[in-house]
C-alpha cells in the first residue's frame, strides 16, 4: 500500500504546474479579447471630438458674419449713443449758459434790489440820525442863540450889512435903513413873513406844503424850462410872483426880465402877461433886479403899471442902491421890504442862526419879512424851526403882514 500512495502523491504534486500554465493562457485569452474592445471606445471618442470640434467651427463660421453685423450694430448704436449724448451736452451746456445767464441777470436783478433797498434803509436810517442830529444842535442853538438874537437885534444896521455881503446882489442899504422902519404897531403880537423865492416846479411846492408853518411862495413866471409854473398857484391860498428883473452882476438871466430903459408900454405888456397867467395876483418881487431897481425911472414906471394893475410890490432889497422906497413915496404906495435873507449860506446851522435874527427883527420893530429859497438844507432848517423857533411871534403869510407898512 506504501507504493500507491507515494504515487499519487507524486501525481498530485506534478498537476500544479499544469494548472498555472492553463490560467496562464485564460488570462492572456482574456486580455486578448479586451483589447480590442478599448480601441473602439478610443476610436468612438476621437470621432466625436473631432464632430464636436467640427460642428463648433461650423458654427463659428455661421456666427462670425452675425457677431460682425451684430458688432456692427452695436457699434452703430454706440456711436448714435454717443452722438446724442454730445448733442445733449451741446444742448445742456448752451441751456446751461443761457440758464447761468438768466441766473445771472436775475441774480444781478436781485442784487440791484437788495442794494436799492439797502441804500434805501441806509438812507432812511441817515436821515433820521442827521434828523435827530439837527435836532439837538438846532435845539442848542435856538438856546444859545435866542437871548443873544435879542440883544443883537437893536444892532440889526451891521447885522443886515453883514448879511448883505455874504452874496452878491443881495445887500442892504444901511444908510437909509432908518426910513425904511415905518411900521404901525401890529395887533396881537409881533408878526414875521417868510417868503419861499424861486418856486417853479411840483417837487418844490409838495417840500414847501409838508412844513407846519406858513410860508408864502414866490413863483417864477412861465418860461421855456417851465412853461406851467401858473398852474402851481393853484395850490396855495396866497402866494407872490417872482418877476426876474435887470442885474448888475448876474449872466444866468431869465426870459423875458425887465431891463432898464424898457418903455412903459413893454413893463404895461409884461405885467398884463402876468396878470393873464396868475388870476387874481396881488404880490410881486423882484429876482435880482440890483440893476433895474437902483435906477429910479425904470422902478417908478414899474410901480405905477402895479398900482394901476392893483398888485402890490415888495422890495427884495438887492441892492443897497434901490430906489423903491423914493418911488413907492412919490406914488403914494406902502413900502415893504425884505429884512433877512435866510440862506445866502446853504448850512441849516447858519440858516437856523439867520432865523433867530428874523425872530429878534420881527419882536423889535413889531413885523418883519424874511426871504429863503427851495434848497434842501432851508427846507431841513424850517422842519426844525417851526417846532420851537418861533416862539413870541406869529408866522404869517404876506397878506397879513402888508398892512402894517407905511
Amino acid at each position: 500500500m506504501s507504493p500507491k500512495i507515494k504515487g499519487a502523491g507524486k501525481t498530485a504534486s506534478k498537476s500544479k504546474p499544469k494548472n498555472s500554465s492553463r490560467n496562464s493562457r485564460l488570462n492572456s485569452s482574456l486580455n486578448s479579447k479586451k483589447r480590442p474592445f478599448n480601441v473602439t471606445r478610443a476610436f468612438l471618442a476621437v470621432f466625436v471630438l473631432v464632430m464636436l470640434a467640427w460642428l463648433a467651427a461650423l458654427m463659428m463660421i455661421k456666427e462670425e458674419p452675425q457677431a460682425k453685423k451684430a458688432n456692427l450694430t452695436q457699434n452703430n448704436n454706440t456711436q448714435k449713443i454717443h452722438e446724442l449724448l454730445e448733442s445733449k451736452k451741446k444742448k445742456s451746456s448752451v441751456l446751461d449758459e443761457q440758464n447761468s445767464s438768466q441766473a445771472i441777470s436775475e441774480d444781478n436783478k436781485i442784487a440791484n434790489i437788495y442794494e436799492e433797498i439797502s441804500d434805501e434803509k441806509l438812507k432812511e436810517f441817515s436821515k433820521k440820525l442827521q434828523e435827530q442830529k439837527e435836532e439837538f444842535i438846532a435845539k442848542t442853538l435856538i438856546e444859545q442863540n435866542s437871548m443873544q438874537s435879542e440883544q443883537n437885534a437893536s444892532k440889526e444896521q451891521s447885522t443886515f450889512e453883514k448879511t448883505a455881503e455874504q452874496a452878491p446882489n443881495y445887500s442892504y442899504s444901511a444908510n437909509s435903513h432908518s426910513k425904511r422902519k415905518s411900521h404901525k404897531a401890529p395887533n396881537g403880537g409881533p408878526k414875521l413873513a417868510i417868503i419861499m423865492d424861486d418856486i417853479s416846479t411840483n417837487a418844490q411846492v409838495r417840500e414847501l406844503k409838508k412844513l407846519s408853518i406858513k410860508v408864502t411862495p414866490s413863483i417864477f413866471p412861465p418860461e421855456k424850462e417851465h412853461p406851467k409854473t401858473a398852474e402851481l398857484a393853484k395850490e396855495f391860498s396866497v402866494y407872490m410872483v417872482h418877476l426876474p428883473l435887470q442885474a448888475l452882476n448876474y449872466t444866468n438871466e431869465k426870459a423875458n426880465t425887465l431891463h432898464t430903459g424898457d418903455s412903459k408900454e413893454k413893463i404895461s405888456q409884461r405885467i398884463k402877461d402876468i396878470k393873464k397867467d396868475f388870476k387874481g395876483v396881488k404880490y410881486i418881487n423882484n429876482h435880482t433886479g440890483s440893476g433895474f431897481t437902483s435906477d429910479f425911472k425904470s422902478t417908478l414906471a414899474l410901480l405905477a403899471e402895479l398900482k394901476n394893475s392893483e398888485i402890490y410890490f415888495i422890495d427884495s432889497l438887492t441892492t443897497n442902491k434901490s430906489t423903491v422906497l423914493d418911488a413907492s413915496k412919490k406914488l403914494g404906495l406902502k413900502y415893504a421890504y425884505r429884512d433877512v435873507f435866510l440862506d445866502n449860506e446853504q448850512n441849516v446851522s447858519k440858516i437856523l442862526k439867520m432865523i433867530n435874527n428874523a425872530v429878534a427883527v420881527a419882536k423889535k420893530d413889531g413885523v418883519a419879512i424874511a426871504i429863503c429859497h427851495p434848497y434842501k438844507s432851508t427846507f431841513e432848517a424850517l422842519k426844525i424851526a417851526q417846532k420851537d423857533a418861533f416862539k413870541g411871534v406869529e408866522v404869517v403869510y404876506v397878506d397879513k403882514i402888508y398892512e402894517y407898512y407905511k
